[in-house]
């Protein structure tokens, strides 16, 4: 019996346990629902009385946030009397409400002009503008959308300080050179690191852009390491809001015309009787009929008209954002076509993007961003460009009414070349398609409530495929009866970043956050093509008919290991101090040297939290920052272009190497090829930067920051004697200094009236030096451009021109001679080689922007110009010629020029000469011009339509907009364009084109 007593008193036991905590769980689930609650509400602007959209609304403490729709309406639930709201947005001062027993709450957010409270997302952490401890600038989407481009780097063109965005060519498909801060390597990649959304890599879609940040300093740059050393530009793509759905669609369409700046060539007229004055003077004049046309025979053809066109552009874009509080998701695609001015050019890009966000529970979230772009070009322009430069007017395209062939002599043509490109392009095609894919995945999960862990993992590929095909019909496969060349290229990445982050506020105002982490990143690149000859005219693919000329192939791979460390100390919001440290290893050198340490040390004082400043009417904001690190560089991310390595060392530079490509009596051999360098290691650069924010009146903000860069360990191919059986081996040696001052300036000058009028400039100036190379050498050729010990990278290096000579019209230079006396000469190879004391580099270079803002108009007027540079105009050589390519067309005089007719003359160009005077064409100071300008590079006019007219047509809201790009550009430069990149040799350029967009945009 006390045995079933026992067993009862158990079960009884274990039943009373089982309910007790059933009732607890339920008592627990009921003051829950007691005390937590939903709270809703709006966010508005004082002034307008306008709904805000995108203001984040966080429960304080928490993970647990929103934000507002496109009306301003936001909702939260799971909320407790005891929460505390913060309602924070760019541009407008954070408010904090405990809720108690509201269930709406409205707010109105008072305006910040200072925006200390903007987010600036620095990659693998954010913080606020007040808090930021390096040099880091934020540009946002609205700013960088102005313009109409495909390419990030000309959006960002003249909108952050020292950043430099040089363009070699108008052609849609040709990114431009962007640099941060100058050049700091000779032959290494100079290209800054691109981050996508947090990690390394992506697809930086200008239409998918929320925001971008350039890092510039060691203090915000040091993070990323070896990878770092030529700055940072972090990109983060438009993410999902809660609550109802906002769908959004754009509308673009505008056209583009040739825009020739100074540049003007002779016309027919003015070329004949220049050279018929010649042949009078100079030869016999029976000698004319047959070199020139007879003067009602002139065609007098414009070549710029017949390869250039006007040119349309278009961007269509549609977008759904939204959720609820535990899921997000931007869905968005996008579609933009742009036809080049030079005909048979340009590009159409497709693009898809799905950024998607989901909180598991409280403490555990996972997000996934995936991107698409699939983008065809082609370039069936077959020599245009340069026949519009350099095509006598003398010669007619056409023939009985079809584009001529000169090779037949049907009639005379004076050209030099003997080829006509409108003929041409009916044979000779050029195509690429690229395929770009990009998903990215990221968990991240609360260990404690200061405590999380995350994982980032990034696969990305590219698949690359080109078409050339030359009709045997055409001139330039003619001697082979067609030729066709296919090749196609694959580039893949895969990277996987770990992180433990932390963030602790202590009693005292004492505050402590940071990261640890591990990163690794593989890259590997494959390519075939093959030729063939024999095509039969009209067939674009390789078969059995064809006979094959020419087949290749290429397979290359690297890999990243990568330690990091951060962590951020802060003292009552008026002392910061930032350090970091990571250890990179790559795959690229030598066995003994392929990891680095990097490190970096920032501080900061916001002097105006201080007692004696807090409450300062006038000084609103003051804050010093300094900073010291050393950051790296390994020739870019992966240095991966679609044909291959695009810039710097190849992946197997320390690597002792043989060519198998040749044959030995009909058997594969091998020939050494390159010195194995145990020793070959990472470009090490030093960096130190010393900053200032001020904000005055809570109207005008300046910042400005002064640089010192020094790059030590450059990668560079040191030449070998040539009985060494090798050209060159890779080494670190040489060292570049990059010193120089940014200013950021950006004023209301009227913010509390109707009519809003802001003003935003920058400012980059930077002086760059060599300032070691290696062993006892002070110069290395390079062309027109030598490197050399105690000179700027790209100064420039030649004859020195001496003007002309009045009493015969010669051309003069500089020679020393022995003595070192200076004296002149009108033999070319006597002049001295020497440095003129001018190079490429723009001393100083930015944007202006002006804003005026009324009723819901907004004119937007944006700058850019450069100062101080000096470019070389390489096309002069051809067409400024003073005869010697006396079947060239020629450049007409410009203000202030002339040519010598007769002794005694004081003129800046020689004699002219049939077959030419003296090599006075050949390089010399003579095509060294100013290259400095001041562009609009964009106007434009839009029109917000009141919430009352748009609301009865049942949209959320539309805008209208008119915009221009390129109307005019204030320079002397005698080309067509002063913007180009950083070696400063102008060519015959693609010019930029004069657009006009005309836009609407639709929000549902």
């Amino acid at each position: 019996m006390n045995n079933t007593f026992t067993r009862l008193q158990t079960r009884y036991c274990q039943s009373a346990r089982w309910l007790f905590g059933l009732g607890l769980a339920l008592l627990t689930v009921a003051t829950f629902a007691q005390t937590a609650g939903t709270v809703s509400g709006t966010v508005a602007d004082p002034e307008s009385g306008q709904g805000l959209p995108g203001v984040n609304v966080v429960s304080k403490g928490s993970s647990r946030g929103t934000t507002t729709d496109g009306n301003g309406r936001y909702q939260l639930t799971g909320i407790t009397p005891a929460t505390i709201l913060v309602f924070s947005s760019v541009g407008y001062t954070s408010q904090e409400i405990t809720v108690g027993n509201q269930t709406t709450i409205d707010v109105k957010l008072s305006s910040d002009n200072k925006s200390l409270n903007e987010v600036v997302v620095l990659g693998y952490t954010t913080t606020t503008q007040k808090n930021l401890t390096g040099a880091a600038q934020a540009v946002s989407a609205k700013e960088l959308k102005d313009v109409t481009s495909n390419n990030v780097g000309q959006l960002l063109q003249g909108k952050a300080a020292g950043v430099f965005v040089g363009n070699s060519s108008g052609d849609p498909r040709t990114p431009p050179k962007v640099l941060i801060r100058g050049i700091g390597t000779l032959t290494a990649n100079s290209d800054p690191l691109y981050v996508v959304d947090g990690v390394i890599g992506g697809i930086p879609n200008p239409s998918d852009i929320e925001s971008i940040t350039v890092l510039k300093d060691a203090a915000s740059t040091a993070l990323y390491g070896a990878r770092a050393s030529n700055g940072v530009i972090v990109v983060t793509t438009r993410r999902g809001t809660s609550g109802k759905a906002q769908i959004t669609a754009r509308l673009n369409k505008g056209v583009g015309y040739l825009s020739l700046g100074n540049f003007r060539l002779m016309n027919g007229q003015e070329l004949y009787d220049l050279q018929k004055a010649v042949f009078q003077r100079d030869r016999p004049t029976s000698n004319v009929n047959d070199y020139l046309p007879a003067p009602e025979a002139n065609a007098n053809i414009n070549w710029f008209d017949q390869a250039f066109r006007p040119a349309t552009n278009t961007l269509a874009e549609l977008s759904a954002a939204g959720g609820s509080d535990k899921t997000r998701f931007f869905l968005s695609g996008n579609y933009y076509q742009e036809d080049g001015i030079l005909k048979g050019t340009g590009l159409n890009r497709f693009g898809l993007r799905l950024n998607f966000s989901h909180n598991l529970s409280e403490k555990f979230r996972v997000s996934l961003n995936s991107a698409g772009t699939y983008t065809r070009g082609y370039d069936d322009s077959n020599g245009s460009l340069y026949g519009a430069y350099t095509y006598l007017p003398y010669d007619d395209p056409y023939y009985n009414g079809v584009p001529y062939n000169p090779i037949t002599g049907a009639k005379k043509w004076y050209g030099r070349d003997n080829a006509n490109f409108i003929y041409n392009q009916q044979f000779n095609t050029f195509k690429e398609n690229t395929l770009a894919g990009d998903v990215l995945l990221k968990a991240e999960y609360d260990l404690l409530p200061w405590l999380s862990l995350s994982t980032t993992n990034r696969a990305q590929t590219s698949f690359y495929g080109t078409e050339t095909s030359q009709d045997l019909r055409g001139n330039a496969a003619a001697d082979v009866q067609g030729r066709l060349t296919n090749y196609n290229s694959r580039v893949y990445s895969l990277l996987t970043s770990n992180l433990l982050r932390f963030r602790r506020s202590f009693e005292g105002g004492h505050s402590l956050d940071g990261l640890a982490g591990y990163e690794y990143q593989t890259n590997a690149f494959s390519s075939l093509g093959a030729t063939g000859k024999g095509i039969f005219s009209g067939l674009t693919i390789l078969d059995a008919t064809s006979q094959p000329e020419s087949i290749n192939g290429t397979k290359m791979d690297n890999a990243f290991s990568s330690y990091l460390f951060q962590a951020n100390y802060g003292y009552k919001e008026k002392y910061l101090v930032t350090t970091s440290f990571r250890r990179d290893g790559s795959s690229k050198f030598g066995r003994d040297r392929k990891y680095g340490n990097f490190y970096a040390v920032g501080v900061t004082w916001i002097a105006s939290n201080e007692a004696f400043l807090n409450n300062n009417s006038t000084l609103n904001n003051l804050k010093f920052r300094l900073s010291y690190g050393t950051t790296g560089s390994a020739s870019g991310t992966n240095g991966y272009g679609p044909t291959g390595l695009t810039d710097g060392i190849n992946d197997y530079a320390a690597q002792g190497l043989y060519s198998l490509t040749g044959q030995y009596a009909g058997t594969p051999s091998a020939t050494p090829t390159r010195i194995e360098n145990p020793n070959l290691s990472w470009e090490v650069s030093n960096n130190a930067n010393f900053g200032v924010d001020v904000t005055l009146w809570n109207r005008l903000n300046v910042t400005v920051d002064l640089y010192n860069r020094l790059t030590n360990n450059l990668l560079f191919n040191r030449p070998l004697q040539g009985t060494s059986g090798y050209s060159f081996i890779t080494e670190n040696i040489g060292a570049v200094r990059n010193q120089g001052i940014e200013i950021v300036l950006s004023a209301d000058i009227l913010q509390k009236t109707a009519l809003k009028w802001r003003i935003e400039a920058n400012l980059g100036m930077n002086r760059n030096r060599l300032t070691a190379l290696y062993g006892d050498r002070t110069f290395v050729a390079n062309g027109m451009r030598p490197f050399a010990l105690d000179q700027p990278l790209n100064s420039w290096y030649m004859r020195r021109w001496a003007g002309v000579d009045a009493p015969t019209g010669d051309p003069l230079w500089e020679k020393i001679n022995t003595d070192g006396t200076v004296t002149t000469t009108n033999n070319y190879n006597e002049a001295a080689l020497q440095f003129i004391g001018s190079n490429a580099n723009p001393k100083a270079f930015g944007g202006i922007r002006q804003v005026l803002n009324w009723k819901g108009f907004e004119l937007n007027a944006f700058f850019t110009y450069a100062t101080g540079v000096t470019l070389y105009n390489g096309d002069r050589n051809l067409f400024d010629n003073d005869g010697a390519y006396d079947r060239y067309n020629l450049l007409a005089l410009q203000d202030g020029w002339s040519r010598w007719e007769k002794p005694g003359d004081v003129a800046t160009h020689p004699k002219y000469v049939i077959g030419g005077n003296k090599n006075a064409q050949r390089p010399s100071s003579r095509f060294l011009e100013n290259g400095n300008y001041l562009r609009l590079r964009n106007v434009s006019l839009s029109y917000d339509l009141p919430k009352a007219v748009v609301s009865k047509a049942r949209l959320g809201s539309v805008r209208l907009t008119a915009s221009a790009d390129n109307l005019f550009t204030v320079t002397k430069f005698s080309g067509i364009d002063p913007d180009v990149t950083e070696t400063g040799e102008v060519g015959t350029k693609y010019p930029f084109s004069k657009k006009f967009v005309f836009g609407v945009q639709l929000g549902f």
